[in-house]
């Protein structure tokens, strides 16, 4: 399969192996490419993703930032989540619902790696037992994937999960991958090889999947992005971090506790930078956690240096069939997927992808100790700063800073004033000071928040007079 990437005329010929087979040997013709009809990103701008050239997140084909918004479906493309029929009759079709649902939240990335019952493959999926391509089965997954393009979103392909990969060979392997990459390769879409690829560090299976990256990479023929699943950060030992072929680096926090940003900073601040991606922190539902805290973690991360966040749901990232569906129900009280979809965090990472898109995000650093505050906090409530120089300040104050709890901001342009907006990570709100601000002495004094919980403040240096707009 092919897609071409650039509006004009192109022209083709094909060779093959097998000379007799006349049907794709020595084949040649033309094609006009027109351009895209519709806004759509992926069509618009080209859906094979880029490293930046700073090295510090990704962009569209055409090199326009790529704000990385995603949600977690591993049991999909399955029967636990069809594209024809669900397991409620509110739903015709389960991965369609899903995927507008989404939509309509501006997501721009869906994780999925293929599996089917409890942590265990799709039996046409299973490069231990796959022998010839099970030709419906991938027919579907085109439909999966065609539909979540359609929509602008791309989907983000492993097949399997740790040790699904265990007791199969390198060779096996290769063979479903190039497979996988000859059949979706011309799709919007990009490859996390397999989740928690290094679970126990198991150097067999490491080192597996290791190669298979390199082998992924070699042969794909667009070169998109890629990257593979990782372990829980606290013990996992970061092997693919510095191989060629990983060209961003996606940390898993887990569902236990919020890291320390310096987690993230220290992979932001290392000699030979990589985009970081927070892949997987605090499913919402999982071991209780709550929306407060999902969204805490989102903002925690980027803020600290991820050019994006993956958000996750229990009752989604395992469909949950029915209250009476008990699989992993060791990690929360069973929801219904169709209840989980319509969990408060998700709409909430919509609030965040408009305040972060309400600036030149791809052009702030984080400035961790940016910001002053007169009474001091823990490390998960210390407020996160991410910068454009002295000209943007994007900061975020957690819900536990008292809103009288005096802020300074000490680099501050002592020339300048700056326009102020507080943006509400909870509801689409905002809040304008009166006047514009200018720095003292001492640096530049924020405004009291403007009530209890959570606020980004957005901080503009005059003598622009715009303020960011949410869509």
């Amino acid at each position: 399969r092919f897609a071409p990437t650039a509006v004009g005329e192109w022209s083709y010929a094909t060779v093959c192996e097998k000379k007799s087979d006349a049907g794709l040997c020595g084949r040649t013709g033309a094609f006009r490419v027109a351009p895209p009809r519709d806004d759509n990103p992926i069509f618009a701008r080209g859906g094979f993703l880029r490293v930046s050239e700073n090295r510090r997140f990704l962009t569209y084909s055409d090199g326009t930032p790529f704000f990385w918004l995603g949600d977690t479906w591993w049991f999909c493309p399955s029967t636990r989540c069809p594209i024809e029929g669900s397991s409620t009759p509110l739903h015709a079709s389960m991965f369609r619902e899903l995927i507008d649902l989404s939509r309509r939240q501006v997501f721009t990335v869906v994780q999925m790696a293929f599996l089917d019952g409890r942590n265990s493959l799709n039996v046409e999926a299973h490069p231990h037992t796959w022998t010839e391509p099970n030709l419906e089965y991938w027919r579907l997954g085109d439909e999966y994937i065609n539909y979540a393009n359609a929509a602008g979103i791309i989907p983000v392909v492993g097949i399997g999960f740790h040790k699904n990969l265990d007791n199969v060979s390198g060779d096996h392997l290769q063979r479903l991958w190039r497979y996988v990459i000859a059949r979706y390769g011309a799709f919007a879409v990009t490859w996390l090889i397999v989740g928690e690829y290094n679970l126990d560090n198991d150097p067999s299976r490491v080192e597996k999947t290791l190669a298979l990256g390199r082998f992924i990479k070699q042969l794909d023929p667009y070169k998109r992005a890629m990257t593979v699943h990782p372990w829980v950060y606290a013990r996992e030992k970061r092997q693919s971090w510095d191989e060629p072929w990983n060209d961003f680096i996606m940390t898993q926090c887990g569902h236990d506790a919020l890291p320390p940003a310096e987690f993230y900073l220290d992979i932001y601040r290392r000699s030979s930078p990589k985009p970081l991606l927070e892949g997987e922190c605090l499913y919402e539902g999982i071991n209780g956690k709550t929306a407060d805290q999902v969204r805490r973690a989102a903002y925690r991360a980027i803020q600290a240096g991820s050019f994006g966040y993956t958000y996750g749901a229990h009752g989604l990232w395992y469909p949950t069939q029915s209250g009476d569906d008990r699989t992993f129900s060791e990690y929360g009280r069973p929801i219904p997927w169709w209840e989980a979809a319509g969990r408060r965090g998700g709409s909430e990472m919509q609030l965040l992808r408009e305040i972060y898109e309400s600036v030149p995000w791809w052009q702030l650093e984080p400035r961790p100790d940016a910001v002053e505050l007169e009474q001091a906090v823990s490390e998960e409530e210390r407020a996160l700063t991410k910068a454009k120089g002295t000209e943007i300040y994007v900061i975020y104050f957690p819900r536990a800073v008292e809103p009288l709890n005096n802020a300074l901001l000490p680099n501050a342009d002592p020339e300048a004033s700056y326009i102020a907006t507080w943006m509400s990570p909870v509801k689409r709100m905002w809040v304008l000071p009166n006047e514009p601000l200018r720095a003292g002495d001492r640096g530049l004094r924020l405004p009291a928040r403007p009530g209890p919980g959570d606020w980004v403040l957005i901080l503009h240096k005059t003598p622009s007079t715009s303020r960011p707009q949410l869509h």
